[in-house]
Formats: structure tokens, C-alpha cells, sequence
């Protein structure tokens, strides 16, 4: 454009200025002479301001049409941004969904503390040795007054609680040494191994009946403790057995006290009754955020489907498959539970460097739909935030079981004794 108008202003000047040139040589020092100069500069004025005007008039345009453009492009991109962080928000939403579903087919269908007693027997052999040097078990085995201790104690069993606590408390103390005080070292594994004729053959999870690892971290064996989302739904495993013994242990692993049925028809036999029903429905209140736990980290299939998705991408894949395979290597077979796939979902970006090298070559559209790296950090903190809310609700549940067994359990050994002497003195 600037070439053009120099062109045409060139065009413009020579005639005037060879005419100028031309009336110069032929005039002399006369008016004429001067007339004319002065007709040619006039002319000449004229015609570098109407350039100038042209130049300035062509350069507008040019701003105009350049902005204009801007505006169009910044409109497109804006609109694709948008559309791209809208169905980010959606995709969020049916993420979110899914999750809840998943909690609520988990939470319907899976075994909860009550049944966690009712272990089945293992397919696996134990191997005898001498009780100095006592076997792993690697598959299920819950020792027989283990098993009978929990169902004692466990109100949706079919079984009463013995009329004397103590035998209920030996049961307890009997089967826990055998199926748990794997570590000689500890102080339980001492006190177990004083007891005369018992022969230890323990859980390879040694002491996770008392280990609150066991509960939040999935079962740990000695010096091998990691931080596990994911822990077996397979009964038939060492595994399964330390997360059932630690729900019993901080459940009520002693019962109340039983009481005979002829006593059961007289004044203090039904109070008895009425008692351990306001009992036991606080108590599984007090229970139930450990069962919750239990229900959020335990492998569930409704994973699959989920897990298939985040596998398709290929800027996550990789990563996600090493994880996976790191954390829980039966994912395969069992997928992952809902805490777990939480997890996943922030680390296959914020813990992901895979991502970060996309993302530092990615266009302005790539980047909103991926979401910033400040939403992906937010991201892990809220997740972080979430779990530790989680554990401190199991903490104040127990303080409330606590708190329910110190004012009944009282009152339940009177009306249980007041009951059991009626029918003594009969």
C-alpha cells in the first residue's frame, strides 16, 4: 500500500517540477518569474498534502481492518474456549455421578462389619512348624474361638453371647494370639507366646488386629507399611482376614453379658432386653463410620467402566497403567474402590509428567479443555482435605462408642446379674 502511494506521488511531482524547473531557466528577474515559482510551490504544497491525507486515510483503514480481525479471532477463540471449559464442567458432573453411584451399588452390596465374621475357611494349606518359628499364613485361615469370638459379638449372628464375659474375652484373647501375634518382638507376640499349648500360626499381617494402619492404609506387613486406597474384596485371602480383624477389634470385640432365656420372662430379663436393643443401635451408629471406610476402600468391579475411560486417554495412559500396577496389581481382576478412582482421577494429571509436557506444548484450546494446572493442584489439596475429614470421622465415631459402652455396658451387668439371680433363687 505504502509502495503504491510513493509511486503515484512521484508520478505527481516531476511534471511540476521540471515545469518549475523549466519557467526558472526561461524567466528572468521579473515579476512573472516570481508569479510563476510561486505557482509551482503552491501546487506542489497541495499535492504532498493530499498524499499525506491519502497515506493517513490507507493506514486507518489497514488499523481498522486488523482490529476488526482481532476482535474475530478473539471472539472465535473466547467462544471455542468456553465451549471447551463447558463440557470440561459436564464431563465433571458425570464423573461425579458415576461416583455416586458406585457408593450407593458398594454400600448395597457389600459386606459390612456384621458379616465380616462370618469368615470363610481358606483353599490354601497352612504349613506346621515349631512355635518358635511360626508360619505366614498367606490365604484365609481365622483361628475357630477367633471366629467364635466375633460371631458373639456380632449382632446379625445367630449366636448368643455367653452368660459369663470372661469366656467370651478368653475366646477373644485365645484366637487373636493365635491368628495375629505373628512378631515376636512386639508386646502382644510376648504375652502370646507365655500362654501354655498355644500354638501361634499367624496372619502374615502380624498385629493388624491392633494396627490402625490396617484400617487406613490397607494391611501392612513388617517394614513393608505404603499407603493403600485399595484393599481385596477375595475372602478367601491374609488380606481380607487383617481388615475384618481391625472392623471387630474397634467394633466390640467382647460382647455384653449373656443372660439364660428362663430368665429372660421376668421384669429384669425384659429390661436387659430393652437395654441392649438402645445398645446396640448406638453402637452401630458409633460403628458406622469405620464400616463407611471400610465399604470406600474395599476393590469393587463398578470400577470397570471408569477405569476402561481413563485408560483411553492417551496422554494418561501410561502413567495411570503404572500406578495401577504399583498400587494395586489385581486391578485387572477386581478393580479399584471409590477413594482409589478419586484418586486417579487427580493424579493422571497433577502427578502425571506426561501431562505437564502436553500441556507446555498444547494450544490456548487444548489447555481449557484440559483445565488449568491451578484447578489440578486444587484438585489433589481437596482430595487431601477429603481423606483426612474421612479419618477424623472415624476418630469421633469411636469416641462415641467409647463414650456408649462406658454409660451402658454398667447398667447391661446389673440387669444381666439382677436377672441371672432371680432364677438362682428359684
Amino acid at each position: 500500500m505504502s509502495k503504491n502511494l510513493i509511486s503515484t506521488a512521484l508520478v505527481l511531482l516531476v511534471p511540476l517540477l521540471w515545469s518549475g524547473q523549466a519557467n526558472a531557466i526561461k524567466c528572468t528577474l521579473s515579476q512573472d518569474c516570481v508569479i510563476a515559482i510561486d505557482r509551482a510551490r503552491s501546487s506542489i504544497n497541495t499535492n504532498i498534502d493530499q498524499m499525506d491525507s491519502n497515506i493517513a486515510r490507507e493506514v486507518d483503514k489497514a488499523r481498522v481492518d486488523i482490529i476488526n480481525a482481532l476482535g474475530r479471532q478473539t471472539s472465535s477463540l473466547s467462544g471455542q474456549t468456553a465451549q471447551a471449559v463447558e463440557t470440561q464442567t459436564r464431563h465433571a458432573e458425570e464423573l461425579a455421578k458415576a461416583g455416586r453411584k458406585i457408593d450407593s451399588i458398594i454400600k448395597r452390596s457389600n459386606v459390612t462389619c456384621g458379616s465380616a465374621s462370618g469368615s470363610q475357611s481358606s483353599s490354601m494349606t497352612m504349613v506346621s512348624r515349631k512355635q518358635t518359628t511360626e508360619p505366614l499364613s498367606t490365604g484365609s485361615k481365622i483361628p475357630p474361638r477367633l471366629k467364635k469370638a466375633w460371631d458373639q459379638s456380632d449382632p446379625n449372628a445367630s449366636v448368643l453371647p455367653p452368660f459369663d464375659q470372661n469366656v467370651a474375652a478368653a475366646d477373644f484373647g485365645f484366637g487373636s494370639c493365635q491368628g495375629f501375634a505373628g512378631d515376636p518382638n512386639s508386646m502382644r507376640g510376648q504375652l502370646c507366646r507365655s500362654v501354655q499349648g498355644l500354638q501361634i500360626k499367624s496372619n502374615k499381617y502380624a498385629d493388624a488386629d491392633i494396627r490402625a494402619e490396617t484400617l487406613f492404609h490397607g494391611p501392612q506387613e513388617k517394614e513393608k507399611g505404603r499407603v493403600q486406597l485399595t484393599v481385596t474384596a477375595q475372602h478367601s485371602s491374609a488380606e481380607r482376614d487383617a481388615r475384618k480383624s481391625i472392623l471387630a477389634s474397634l467394633s466390640q470385640p467382647v460382647p455384653p453379658p449373656g443372660v439364660r432365656p428362663t430368665a429372660l420372662a421376668s421384669p429384669e430379663g425384659l429390661a436387659y432386653v430393652g437395654q441392649l436393643t438402645e445398645h446396640q443401635a448406638k453402637m452401630s451408629l458409633a460403628t458406622e463410620p469405620i464400616r463407611d471406610w471400610d465399604v470406600a476402600t474395599t476393590a469393587s468391579p463398578e470400577s470397570f467402566e471408569t477405569l476402561r475411560a481413563l485408560l483411553n486417554d492417551n496422554i494418561t495412559a501410561v502413567f495411570l497403567e503404572k500406578k495401577l500396577n504399583k498400587e494395586f496389581p489385581e486391578w485387572a481382576q477386581e478393580g479399584v474402590s471409590p477413594l482409589h478412582l478419586s484418586a486417579l482421577q487427580v493424579e493422571k494429571r497433577a502427578g502425571n509428567p506426561d501431562w505437564y509436557t502436553y500441556m507446555a506444548g498444547a494450544d490456548d484450546v487444548a489447555k481449557s479443555a484440559e483445565v488449568p494446572l491451578i484447578l489440578a493442584e486444587q484438585q489433589r489439596l481437596l482430595f487431601s482435605i477429603l481423606l483426612e475429614l474421612k479419618k477424623l470421622n472415624v476418630v469421633n465415631g469411636q469416641q462415641l462408642a467409647e463414650d456408649v459402652q462406658e454409660n451402658n455396658m454398667p447398667r447391661l451387668e446389673r440387669l444381666a446379674e439382677a436377672a441371672n439371680r432371680t432364677i438362682r433363687n428359684q
